[in-house]
């Protein structure tokens, strides 16, 4: 019984902090981004880490489009999120950006040390295209058309 009264205000301790993520304001996540595209996932393969200490996801794009950045489109772009599942084990990241196969994505990415591209801003760097909407991680539908004009009014025309 004691063991489940500890469990349980463990639990509800760390509840409140999930609620302490600080939103990205779009125009910041813009301003952040190093690159910034429309792709389609092509592939996802989930690993463990070289260290066996946890699985990460290897996701293969098609570049659609690129807002800013330089990447052509038509080329692919691989990022690594962290989560996944490889056999029976499954680890997911709270807030951590999730691929399906096939989906249709605009990513803001950031530049990491070893000159890869990462998701910035955890998921909220990763928005769904659904059509000519895109969708937020707070399921927040936009015209895809207002991100794009955002993306153009706030990067330099060197930067696309």
């Amino acid at each position: 019984m004691r063991r489940i009264l500890i469990l349980l205000g463990l639990i509800l301790l760390a509840a409140p902090a999930a609620a302490l993520m600080v939103e990205v304001p779009l125009d910041r996540l813009i301003a952040d981004s190093e690159v910034i595209v429309k792709a389609r996932v092509t592939a996802l393969d989930s690993h463990w880490t070289d260290d066996h200490a946890t699985i990460v996801t290897d996701v293969t794009l098609s570049v659609e489009e690129c807002w800013a950045g330089d990447l052509a489109p038509g080329s692919p772009l691989v990022v690594q999120v962290q989560g996944g599942e490889v056999g029976d084990t499954g680890i997911r990241f709270e807030h951590g950006a999730v691929f399906s196969p096939d989906e249709e994505t605009v990513l803001f990415l950031k530049a990491m040390s070893n000159a890869r591209l990462r998701v910035n801003a955890a998921e909220q760097g990763k928005y769904t295209v659904l059509g000519d909407r895109v969708v937020s991680f707070r399921r927040q539908a936009v015209p895809l058309a207002t991100v794009r004009a955002a993306v153009n009014s706030l990067k330099p025309a060197r930067g696309r």
